[in-house]
């Protein structure tokens, strides 16, 4: 519980150092109690005007938030929403009610009581007052600092307020000026972009930066009135893949601003703020239709989720550039991704009888490679590749490990269930055995009949030994019944095979012959030790 609530600490510290207003602060520790202890409900009641009044509640509504503070009915839905209940609390303390636990935490500020929290977590929660202290202080400093900004601004003389925005206005030129060479710089690096991809990406990651927007997300439309995700701001500001997302175009109020009125921008403040479809918080959130001509093609959504900062004056001119913009960029792409779609089914076309040759000669040797029956590599490929990994291991000193893997009774096998049945057999076994080892360099092949061969260049007797052993214990997995075989009453019998393993280095005095025949021994072996098992046999 003590790393949960430091890293509880840790992120509401993290994220208020940069938020702007006590509304920001208030939702970003709502949103973190949600996250880290499942908080169902929270109430905020703060004295305002010498009167108990309702700052903040979080409800399954979402996130609520009331300044000035609003005065709520004595009686109401919850229990533990009774103002009156507030008033006879001093100290901290926790009500268990049938569905939750209620952690009451009363905000002082110099020994008075300014504010009460009230959090409603679940039973099982082990949540204590105690570790909601340091949260206390933070919320009744910041309210208090925010009572006395609203009661100094109240009280502040018009002269000071002329002043102020005076330095604001010139602040905001300034900025404006910033923010139109930002605009440049970006336009600079998207048409340097040769990917719609990276565009867009440029598009949302440096407009947050240059133009100071908290979350930006770019929706193109298709012909079906469908919109896609491209790039997006998750709730921690950071550049995420939304390319998941498809929806139809909502039938909301931005989408009769900007589509059905032809309008470039749609801005509405206070309004509720939403990712992934879900209310998380209140704010200004913009729309600026991206257009080609009089069709529409998308939207760039922005919003201040993140630090509560207003919309400057000049941001409404500055967005719709910025529209404008991107909006020629994607159809610069767009036009390119054509012409190079358009020269590339040229490009086809006229390629299209030889690859189709090439297609049918490489089928063809990729036929003359394969098994027909079993799909896996046939006695030519090993033949092949043998030789060419016996070169190698001699040249290299390097070990090859060789297990020669037969059926067991198969030839009962066939006589009793038929060719047919024989011949499934086979094909199931390769499957699952060629699945065993598959690292790059090794070889699983059929040699003949009901005969395989595994080849491991590089591989020593111990790999070699553990590989027999995965193969025997693959069999008994697969489990294939052995009907015509005679049952105990424990078991009833399967098909199952025996193995002859063996290791070399290849050198001048070695042949491959030799080794093979060693190998070919250890099966015989192996048959002769009651087959289902493995058996290695060393070079001479």
């Amino acid at each position: 519980m003590n790393e949960q609530i430091a890293v509880f600490y840790q992120t509401v510290a993290k994220q208020c150092s940069n938020a702007y207003g006590l509304r920001t602060i208030c939702e970003l520790i709502c949103r973190n109690l949600i996250q880290n202890f499942s908080v169902n409900h929270l109430q905020l009641i703060i004295k305002y005007n010498s009167k108990w009044q309702l700052l903040l509640e979080l409800n399954t509504k979402g996130i609520q938030y009331h300044f000035p503070p609003v005065i709520i009915p004595t009686t109401n839905e919850y229990y533990y929403k009774n103002i009156h209940y507030y008033a006879n609390k001093t100290e901290a303390s926790i009500d268990i009610l049938p569905n939750y636990r209620y952690v009451l935490i009363p905000l002082k500020h110099r020994s008075i009581i300014i504010g009460h929290l009230t959090v409603a977590v679940p039973l099982t929660s082990k949540l204590q007052p105690k570790h909601l202290s340091i949260l206390a202080s933070l919320l009744t400093a910041e309210i208090k600092a925010g009572l006395i900004k609203q009661t100094t601004k109240n009280h502040s003389l018009s002269r000071i307020n002329a002043e102020k925005e005076l330095v604001s206005s010139k602040k905001q030129q300034q900025s404006l000026l910033n923010h139109l060479q930002s605009m440049h710089d970006i336009s600079f690096q998207l048409w340097r972009s040769d990917s719609m991809k990276d565009m867009l990406f440029i598009a949302i990651d440096e407009g947050k930066k240059q133009l100071k927007i908290d979350r930006m997300a770019i929706f193109l439309f298709d012909e079906q009135k469908q919109m896609h995700g491209t790039f997006g701001t998750d709730i921690h500001g950071n550049t995420v893949d939304e390319f998941y997302f498809k929806a139809a175009i909502p039938n909301q109020w931005y989408a009769a601003k900007t589509l059905k009125d032809k309008e470039y921008i749609a801005i509405q403040e206070d309004t509720p703020l939403y990712h992934d479809l879900q209310q998380i918080g209140f704010g200004w959130s913009a729309y600026i239709a991206l257009w080609d001509e009089d069709t529409p093609i998308g939207w760039i959504a922005c919003d201040n989720l993140i630090t509560g900062q207003p919309l400057c004056n000049y941001h409404h001119q500055l967005l719709k550039q910025y529209g404008f913009i991107v909006s020629q960029h994607i159809l610069r792409l767009q036009a390119a991704d054509n012409l190079i779609k358009l020269n590339y089914d040229l490009e086809q076309r006229v390629q299209s009888r030889t690859k189709a040759l090439n297609k049918a000669n490489a089928q063809l040797q990729k036929l003359s490679r394969i098994d027909a029956l079993t799909n896996i590599a046939n006695r030519r490929v090993f033949d092949e590749t043998v030789t060419t990994e016996w070169r190698r291991a001699n040249r290299l000193t390097l070990p090859l490990s060789l297990l020669i893997l037969d059926i067991d009774n198969f030839k009962t096998y066939n006589d009793k269930l038929g060719h047919a049945a024989g011949d499934q057999c086979l094909k199931t076994i390769a499957s699952v055995l060629s699945k065993v080892e598959r690292r790059a360099g090794t070889l699983f092949a059929r040699y003949g009949g009901e005969e395989f061969v595994l080849l491991l260049p590089g591989q020593d007797q111990q790999a070699a030994i553990h590989n027999a052993k995965r193969l025997i214990d693959a069999m008994h997995q697969l489990a294939l019944p052995f009907p015509c075989l005679v049952s105990n009453k424990d078991h009833q019998p399967i098909v199952t095979v025996s193995i002859g393993v063996s290791t070399i280095i290849p050198s001048q005095t070695t042949t491959y012959c030799d080794f093979f025949k060693h190998v070919d021994t250890a099966l015989y072996q192996a048959k002769a030790d009651g087959k289902d098992c493995f058996r290695v046999l060393l070079p001479d």
